[in-house]
Parts: C-alpha cells; sequence; structure tokens
C-alpha cells in the first residue's frame, strides 16, 4: 500500500493500541494468498516472476470499516477490485497445479480482500460505534482507491515477530 494510505493506519494502532488483543504483525498491506505452496525456491521465485509479469498494474478501491462475519475479531477496511480477484486466482490455481499444495479453504473459495486494520479485543467489540467514529477523525483512508502495482512476498521473522519482506515482484503487462 502507498504510504499515504499505511500511515493512517499505523496512527490510527499506536493511538487504539488498547482495542487491539495483540500488537500488529505487519505492515499496512492488501493480502493476496497465504503461504501454502510458497517458498523461496528458484522454481517458485520463477513462477512468481511469470504470473506477475503477465499481470497489469489494477485498482484496489478501499471502503468502509467492517469485521468478519463469524470471528468478528478483525476489524479491516473493505475492499473491492477485480484485478485483484484475477491475481488471487491465478495465484493460487498455478501454485497449486504446479506444487501440489494443498490450500486453505478460504483460499480456494472464500479469501474476501481487505486491509486489517485491528484484530479487536471482546471489550472493543462492543464499543464499534467509538471505533467508526475514531477511525473517520484519524482519518483512516475509507473509500478511497490505489493502484497496486507489486506482489511482495514476506516472511514471518520469529525474534521479532513480525513479518518482513524477503521479494518483491512488480506487475509489469500492459494494462
Amino acid at each position: 500500500m502507498p504510504a499515504d494510505l499505511s500511515e493512517p493506519i499505523e496512527r490510527f494502532r499506536a493511538r487504539y493500541a488498547d482495542w487491539a488483543s495483540r500488537p500488529m504483525r505487519s505492515s499496512p498491506h492488501l493480502s493476496i494468498k497465504g503461504g501454502a505452496g510458497l517458498s523461496v525456491d528458484p522454481a517458485c521465485l520463477d513462477l512468481l516472476r511469470k504470473i506477475t509479469a503477465g499481470t497489469p498494474p489494477f485498482t484496489a478501491q478501499l471502503g468502509d470499516l467492517a469485521v468478519f462475519p463469524g470471528e468478528g475479531r478483525v476489524l479491516h477496511l473493505q475492499v473491492d477490485s477485480p484485478g485483484w480477484t484475477r491475481l488471487h486466482r491465478t495465484l493460487v490455481d498455478t501454485i497449486s497445479q504446479r506444487t501440489g499444495a494443498q490450500m486453505h479453504p478460504l483460499e480456494i473459495a472464500g479469501w474476501i480482500p481487505h486491509v486489517t486494520v485491528l484484530r479487536l479485543t471482546p471489550e472493543a467489540l462492543e464499543q464499534r460505534e467509538q471505533i467508526d467514529a475514531a477511525a473517520r477523525q484519524t482519518g483512516l483512508p475509507l473509500n478511497t482507491s490505489f493502484t497496486v502495482k507489486s506482489l511482495r512476498m514476506e516472511r514471518l521473522d520469529t525474534v521479532a515477530d513480525r513479518w518482513t519482506p524477503i521479494h518483491t515482484f512488480a506487475l509489469t503487462a500492459p494494462p
């Protein structure tokens, strides 16, 4: 995500850390795929380069705040993006076919594009109106869009307990 959209999310996270069930382990980002079938093996990296070279940059439209149905503890910005959907399907289908990796059921049929803001405490769930008001006051990037120009692979640094980038792949196909 562009810095001008990530920074307000980081400020919100810092200001309202008491609403979080745990500190966030990653910078604000638009998730597209879980780790199944991914590795730093040269063959996997080459496959990702081919997929991203065949993918044009696309627009992601951020929407309102929401929580996932059922679990309801992940406060996130909704995202609408046909380009995201196409790339997600390509990644899941191609990596599954090439590696034989078992994909998470949500990756196959229900991965919802989103940008996580906070993982809420049970107490914070009862304060949704206050949270929504704070989000607007803090300047969270609601109802705005940005262009996705790259795909970033990250790895969990177990010492720092934080996700860190290890590879970036540019989306280079013409629109």
